[in-house]
C-alpha cells in the first residue's frame, strides 16, 4: 500500500471505516428488527430482501451519477445518507418504515461503492488497479472479521447500540476521505480529454450495445450466484436439513474463521501477481476452485473435511472477486467508469437468488443435485468471460464535420483508418493469450 498515492491509501482507509460501520450493525439487523419492531422473520426476510432488490436496480442511475458528479462529493453524501438512515432506524414505527429506510440505507451503500471503484480507476494506472482492488476487499473482509465482535458487545448493553457506532463510523469515513481524492481526481481527469457525460436514456443505450459488458456482467451473476452467500446462504441451508441446527451452529464458525483468515492472508498478495493480460486465465483458475471447493462440500464428512473444502473454494473467491471488476475497467470508457461499474453491479442479483433457488433444489431433489447446478453455473460464468474476451469493442460513431463534401470524405475516411487501428490494438480477446 506504501506504493500507493497518498490520495488512495486516505480513499482506502475511509472504505475501511466505513465497511466497519456496516460489518457492526449488519449482523444484527435481522435480530434489532425483530426485537424493536416485533417483526416475524419471513416478514424481516422481505424487509432485508426488498432492500438489496432495490439497490441493485439504483446501481444503474447510481453509476450514471458517478460519471456526472464529483465522486468525492458522492461518497461524502452517502456517507451522511447511511448516518442518519441508521439513526433513523431506531425510531422506526412499523415494517414498511425500516424497509424505506433500508432502501436508503442500501442505495447509498451501492452509490459509495461504485464512486469508489470508479475514483481507483482515475486515480491508478492499469497495472496498480489489480491491487487496489483486491487491497480494498481485503480490508472489507477485515472490517467484517472484527466489526461483529464489537456489535455483539454492544448488542449485548443496548439493542440499539450497533446502529448508533455503525452512524459514527459513516460520518468519520466522510471525515477521513478529506479534500485530497478530490484535488487528485481533479488533477488526474483534467489532463484526459472528456466529452460532456451523455444523458442517463443515452448512456443506458451505450450499455445495452456494448455485448462485451453484458457478458462480463452475465458471467459477474454466475459467480456471484456460486460464493455470494455460500455461508449464510446454500450451505447454513444444507447443514441445516442434513445435520441440524445444534450441528450446523457447531460448524459454521469453522467455516466462516478459515474464509475470513484466507480471504485478509491472499488478498492482497494474489492481487499483486495479476495482470490485465492473463485475467481470463486467472477468472478460469478461481471457477475450477470453486468447482473443487463445491465438489469438498458434497462429500465432506468431517470438520477437517469442511476446512479443507472451504480454503479452496475461498482461494478460488480471493482470484475472481478483483478479476470481475478488472474486465469491467479494462472495457469501460474513461467518461463512463461509473456507469460500467453500476452495470457490474447488477452481479448482486446472482447472490440475491442463491437462497432461493438452492432451497428450491434442496427441498425437491437430493442434494447434490444442488452443488452440480452450483458447479455448472460456475462453468457457464467462465464460458460468459470468454466470449466477452473475443467480443469486438462496439464502433464509436464518427465525429459531425461542418466542411464541405470532399473535406467530409477525407475526414470519414482518416475516423475509419483510426478506428480500426484502435479496435486492431486494443482488442479484448488479447486477454485470453492462448493464441
Amino acid at each position: 500500500m506504501s506504493r500507493f498515492p497518498v490520495a488512495v491509501i486516505r480513499l482506502l482507509f475511509s472504505s475501511f471505516v466505513f465497511v466497519m460501520g456496516r460489518a457492526v450493525a449488519l449482523p444484527f439487523m435481522a435480530l434489532y428488527l425483530n426485537e424493536h419492531l416485533g417483526i416475524n422473520p419471513q416478514m424481516i426476510g422481505w424487509v432485508l430482501g426488498g432492500s438489496i432488490f432495490c439497490s441493485t436496480l439504483f446501481s444503474l442511475y447510481a453509476g450514471y451519477l458517478a460519471d456526472r458528479l464529483s465522486k468525492n462529493f458522492l461518497m461524502k453524501l452517502a456517507g451522511i445518507v447511511v448516518a442518519v438512515c441508521t439513526a433513523s432506524l431506531t425510531i422506526a414505527p412499523n415494517a414498511f418504515a425500516a424497509l424505506l429506510v433500508l432502501i436508503c440505507i442500501e442505495s447509498a451503500l451501492t452509490l459509495r461503492s461504485i464512486s469508489l471503484k470508479a475514483m481507483l480507476a482515475d486515480l491508478l494506472p492499469p497495472e496498480q488497479r489489480p491491487k487496489a482492488f483486491s487491497l480494498n476487499y481485503m480490508l472489507i473482509n477485515v472490517a467484517f472479521a472484527l466489526g461483529p465482535l464489537l456489535g455483539a458487545w454492544l448488542f449485548a448493553i443496548k439493542i440499539s447500540g450497533p446502529l448508533w457506532l455503525a452512524a459514527s463510523f459513516s460520518l468519520l469515513a466522510s471525515q477521513v476521505l478529506g479534500r485530497q481524492a478530490m484535488a487528485a481526481t481533479i488533477a488526474t481527469t483534467a489532463s484526459e480529454a472528456k466529452p460532456n457525460p451523455a444523458g442517463f436514456k443515452a448512456t443506458m443505450q451505450v450499455l445495452r450495445s456494448d455485448r462485451r459488458l453484458i457478458l462480463f456482467t452475465m458471467g459477474s451473476v454466475l459467480t456471484s450466484f456460486v460464493f455470494g452467500r455460500f455461508v449464510s446462504g446454500y450451505l447454513s441451508q444444507y447443514l441445516i436439513i442434513g445435520q441440524g441446527t445444534q450441528a450446523t451452529a457447531q460448524l459454521l464458525p469453522f467455516i466462516l474463521i478459515t474464509n475470513a483468515v484466507t480471504v485478509v492472508s491472499l488478498q492482497y498478495p494474489v492481487g499483486k501477481l495479476m495482470q490485465q493480460k492473463n485475467l481470463f486465465r486467472w477468472v478460469s483458475l478461481g471457477a475450477m476452485l470453486y468447482a473443487v471447493g463445491l465438489l469438498g462440500f458434497m462429500h465432506a464428512s468431517s470438520v477437517v473435511g469442511w476446512v479443507l473444502a472451504t480454503l479452496i473454494f475461498t482461494v478460488g473467491e480471493v482470484i475472481v472477486i478483483p478479476c470481475e471488476y478488472m474486465f469491467i475497467d479494462m472495457i469501460a470508457p474513461a467518461d463512463k467508469r461509473g456507469s460500467y461499474y453500476g452495470a457490474q453491479s447488477l452481479a448482486m442479483f446472482g447472490a440475491a437468488l442463491n437462497p432461493v433457488v438452492c432451497g428450491y433444489l434442496l427441498v425437491h431433489f437430493h442434494s447434490d443435485v444442488m452443488f452440480w447446478v452450483l458447479i455448472s453455473a460456475s462453468m457457464l460464468g467462465v464460458l460468459m468471460y470468454f466470449a466477452g474476451t473475443r467480443s469486438k469493442p462496439v464502433a464509436k460513431p464518427l465525429p459531425e464535420v461542418d466542411a464541405g463534401p470532399e473535406a467530409c470524405a477525407q475526414q470519414a475516411g482518416l475516423s475509419a483508418l483510426a478506428a480500426s487501428k484502435h479496435f486492431g490494438s486494443n482488442r479484448v480477446k488479447n486477454l485470453f493469450p492462448l493464441s
